[in-house]
């Protein structure tokens, strides 16, 4: 059986802010302009939420791989990750594409970090770690039993948003309102879903550990 880290926990004592990414899927240029923006906001961890990848375009994962070495961004795997990996089983890779994919399995499925948790979909084994929608997962995730996150951080859907689990309603949710720029506020004593957006759409996050707010940026480059 292929052995997959499901769960990877990290360890930080710094309260800088971290900038989230997500489903930059092959876009190296967006993937390195949304990296830069993250860090000129005071970003002292990066984290990429997966689909890194584009599993129509796998030679790419290489140099998308790298951008993540050498600006020390820690990364989940995604569904189109998994989609190289499984179908490069069995068959002779391209020389170029060969040399990535042990750095391919190598990445977990959720990264926790304290109450914090990153993951592409939902925080679990494969599938619903990178394929099924999150909506599926809600009663579980809301449930005194499940993962013992305050927020979750995921990608996958596309779409920025932020909703709160709401206590007493199994699986029930509120979306909060979001707007591009501003620090949305959250309370510590609350337990939310944030969906990044994606960096090919221009999106992404930063979240601030001292005053518990998060701020969607705009990733500049994007070709309208």
């Amino acid at each position: 059986m292929e052995e997959i880290h499901y769960l990877h926990a990290m360890k930080s004592t710094a309260a800088l802010p971290i900038g989230i990414m997500a489903d930059s899927h092959g876009n190296n240029r967006l993937l390195l302009n949304a990296v830069t923006a993250l860090k000129a906001l005071g970003a002292g961890l990066l984290i990429h939420l997966g689909d890194l990848c584009d599993s129509l375009s796998p030679r790419l994962a290489g140099q998308s791989l790298d951008i993540l070495d050498e600006h020390d961004v820690r990364c989940v795997r995604g569904n189109n990750e998994s989609d190289i990996l499984h179908h490069s089983r069995g068959s002779r890779a391209e020389d170029e594409l060969s040399k990535s994919l042990s750095r391919l399995q190598a990445l977990p499925y959720t990264i926790r970090l304290g109450n914090l948790w990153f993951t592409h979909s939902a925080p679990f084994d494969y599938p619903a770690a990178t394929k099924r929608p999150i909506s599926e997962f809600l009663p579980q995730l809301a449930g005194e039993e499940g993962p013992g996150f305050s927020i979750l951080f995921r990608g996958h859907s596309h779409r920025p948003s932020i909703v709160e689990i709401l206590s007493g309603a199994r699986g029930a949710t509120e979306r909060i309102p979001i707007q591009p720029g501003a620090d949305i506020c959250l309370d510590r004593d609350r337990r939310y879903i944030i969906t990044a957006g994606a960096v090919e759409s221009a999106s992404s996050v930063l979240f601030l550990p001292r005053e518990y707010a998060v701020r969607f940026v705009a990733v500049p480059g994007l070709r309208t």
